[in-house]
């Protein structure tokens, strides 16, 4: 398995919920993917911000790292996990 650091920006479809947030899908390189499983959630504190990554699974089967950064609202793919 090869892992392939991103970190482009993406649009993203999220749930927020009472007490949680989870990505739906999102819009990379003109094309839309569909979150299909959760696999892990953790944050990372840089000074007073938080970055919220999640790694999730894709209706394609790929596995991919989102993360969101909360003092500037914005969404990227940080990481692809690639099968060869």
């Amino acid at each position: 398995m090869r892992v392939v650091d991103i970190h482009e920006p993406i649009e993203v479809i999220t749930h927020f919920g009472k007490n949680s947030v989870r990505p739906l899908r999102f819009k990379w390189n003109e094309r839309v993917y569909k979150v299909r499983q959760w696999n892990s959630f953790w944050v990372r504190k840089k000074g007073y911000d938080r970055h919220y990554h999640f790694a999730v699974k894709l209706d394609n089967a790929d596995r991919v790292v989102l993360s969101f950064d909360d003092s500037t609202l914005q969404w990227q793919i940080a990481r692809i996990y690639l099968d060869e």
